[in-house]
């Protein structure tokens, strides 16, 4: 990719500071003439673009007020219009974050639907481009959809979450190694010695699953061998599927991807939870509920994706990127009440 053409290329190469070629590309009135013109048209030649975000942040700066025109891309590919979010899905809402933390540096972040009639992808990037969009935000994907297809060179491009596999680009997500191993911890320190992983619903993107599932080997190897428990192979789907795993295998505390459903399996068969089974939710979305488990501010996320975008824009860095970036972002540990200490 070639490189960038600066305001300090144009600066050095008219021979004046960059401050001036600033003005002149400005036309402020109070320079020469023949200066703007001169300058003008040798950033022309050198193929000097103004950066969308530098732009708006200085006039920003000047103004005092947030500039409004600016405009970021959210890009979803579900298979209705809103199908990325609350109530249709149950996974964290990234858009309201990404919005607010949008708005704090003078942009506007639309959503644009690519799943639209008729749409293709070389029409979707016709239309952003031409709409002076060159900052884009993927939402996450629908979980059987892992791939996309976009002129990407033209645009600034960040994913949310995992569900985009190709192209890799730069993502910003949640940690769930961390989520897992640190849950484990939590109950290791507790006492809690047999100690299960259970999927609860099938709406869990597999790489995801992975992840939580090696910070859960991680910490299981601190285990003696007769308590390390094999994970429940499948996505259970009712009451006996799950029952018939745990009476096999006794565990005396489990991490769960969604633990209302476990819990209402486990005290419907006469278990009490937490007195004979301690339970920790590792999306821990309804701190109202009470359960112990790891919380993760989605607008921080939306936030965060918008950040680094904005980095990315700010450097002028288009197109598939050679080495992507993960961001990680950590949960936070909330108390509840299904993992008391057993020591």
């Amino acid at each position: 990719m070639p490189r960038t053409i600066t305001l300090q290329d144009v600066a050095d190469r008219a021979g004046v500071h960059r401050t001036t070629v600033s003005l002149a590309l400005r036309d402020y009135p109070r320079l020469p003439l023949a200066t703007r013109e001169r300058i003008q048209a040798l950033a022309k030649k050198l193929g000097y673009r103004a950066n969308p975000l530098v732009t708006a942040l200085m006039q920003s700066r000047r103004t005092g007020n947030a500039v409004k025109h600016a405009v970021l891309a959210y890009v979803t590919n579900h298979p209705t219009r809103y199908g990325w979010r609350p109530p249709e899905i149950e996974q964290p809402n990234f858009f309201p974050g990404a919005v607010a933390r949008a708005k704090d540096f003078g942009y506007k972040l639309e959503h644009f639907w690519m799943a639209e009639p008729g749409m293709s992808p070389a029409r979707f990037s016709d239309i952003l481009q031409a709409r002076g969009i060159f900052g884009i935000l993927i939402g996450r994907l629908p979980a059987d959809l892992h791939k996309l297809e976009l002129d990407w060179d033209r645009f600034s491009c960040v994913a949310l979450g995992l569900t985009l596999e190709s192209p890799q680009l730069h993502y910003v997500g949640e940690g769930h190694f961390s989520t897992t191993r640190n849950s484990m911890q939590q109950c290791i320190e507790r006492g809690y010695r047999r100690i299960g992983f259970v999927f609860s619903t099938p709406n869990d993107y597999p790489r995801v699953g992975d992840r939580w599932l090696g910070g859960y080997f991680c910490q299981q190897r601190r285990l003696a061998p007769s308590d390390r428990i094999p994970i429940y192979e499948g996505h259970p789907e009712n009451a006996a599927a799950f029952l018939k795993w745990f009476k096999r295998w006794r565990p005396d505390a489990l991490i769960a991807s969604r633990a209302a459903p476990v819990i209402g399996w486990l005290r419907e068969a006469g278990y009490a939870v937490p007195g004979e089974v301690g339970v920790v939710e590792l999306r821990d979305e309804h701190p109202e509920f009470g359960h112990a488990g790891v919380y993760y501010d989605p607008a921080k996320v939306g936030a965060v994706g918008v950040e680094t975008l904005l980095g990315l824009m700010h450097r002028g860095e288009k197109g598939v990127p050679t080495d992507p970036h993960a961001v990680l972002l950590g949960g936070r540990w909330l108390e509840g009440s299904t993992l008391p200490s057993r020591r």
